[in-house]
């Protein structure tokens, strides 16, 4: 008896150690499948068509963390190639502080009308294991890698990204555009943990409002992978690039046209030799015929009156 209660209690607890990852990670979703670029892409800042074949993500959870809300929304595009992970993202914000007024642009590159993505590459939705990527309105890039190496860009120049991530900044009409060029990995069929998130400057006084990406958890928080969704790498390619029509194959004739027949050359009347009689032509025969007709009545006529006057 005592064995088989020690034996269920065994199966229980392995049971609850299988179970309990599940349930705590319940929450977490796919946002989608990502779909692999055919297209080469130009990181400049502007949007490469190729993009809106991709997975594109709205921005506009507020969390408001006692700072007033905003109108500040955003959209990504996100596709990926053999070692690397695009996103291009199009943020809508009326306000943008002046970089002049960025106290310290490199100590606290957050606190700037900005755009990060994080990653967890594992998603594993543990602990605070993720990389951060950021890209200020103006250009500047910073990063966090809290999952691998602990190295940062803080409090350092620009030029320490360098290597680590690429990406360009715009800034457009009603806000400005940014694009990450990101060293990965993965391959198709991987998930890979994601949180979007804007740094939104309301003024000149570092207040900030943040904008996540739609989130299946209840509260998004940067630091915390368990509150993040994950993308899906897919095997499936696409491309923007519209393949030249192949020239069509001249129509078939029929029947080919006959060619003009030539009009034929006018004949050159034939001289009559040397001591021959001219043939007549039509037009005479008919006054030839009427002169022998007329001697010959005129014959007949003379004999007559011969006669009678016998």
């Amino acid at each position: 008896m005592k064995r088989i209660v020690s034996l269920g209690i065994a199966v229980m607890l392995l049971a609850m150690i299988l179970i309990t990852p599940a349930v705590a990670h319940k929450d977490n979703a796919s946002y989608g499948e990502v779909p692999k670029s055919a297209d080469a892409i130009t990181l400049d800042g502007d949007k490469d068509a190729v993009y809106d074949k991709g997975l594109k993500l709205n921005l506009v959870r507020q969390q408001v963390y006692d700072d007033p809300p905003t109108t500040t929304t955003g959209d990504a595009y996100i596709v990926w190639q053999d070692g690397f992970l695009y996103i291009f993202a199009e943020v809508k914000d009326s306000y943008l502080m002046p970089v002049d007024s960025y106290a310290n642009q490199s100590g606290e590159p957050w606190m700037t009308d900005s755009f990060e993505a994080f990653l967890d590459f594992e998603n594993n939705l543990d602990g605070n294991e993720s990389e951060q990527f950021r890209i200020d309105a103006y250009g500047y890039r910073s990063f966090e890698f809290r999952a691998s190496s602990g190295e940062s860009s803080y409090g350092q120049d620009e030029n320490v990204a360098d290597g680590k991530f690429e990406g360009k900044a715009k800034i457009v009409s009603g806000g400005y555009n940014v694009e990450f060029k990101i060293p990965m990995t993965k391959a198709a069929g991987a998930n890979v943990g994601m949180l979007l998130q804007i740094n939104d400057m309301q003024d000149d006084d570092s207040t900030r409002c943040m904008v996540f990406s739609a989130s299946s958890t209840d509260e998004a928080k940067s630091w915390e992978p368990a509150t993040y969704d994950y993308i899906v790498l897919s095997a499936d390619e696409v491309t923007a690039v519209v393949a030249e029509p192949e020239p069509e194959p001249a129509a078939a004739v029929e029947e080919a046209a006959a060619p003009a027949e030539a009009a034929p050359a006018p004949v050159a009347p034939v001289a009559a030799p040397a001591n021959t009689v001219a043939v007549p032509q039509t037009g005479d025969a008919g006054i030839i015929l009427a002169v022998i007709v007329l001697a010959i009545c005129s014959a007949v006529l003379i004999s007559k009156t011969k006669k009678s006057r016998v």
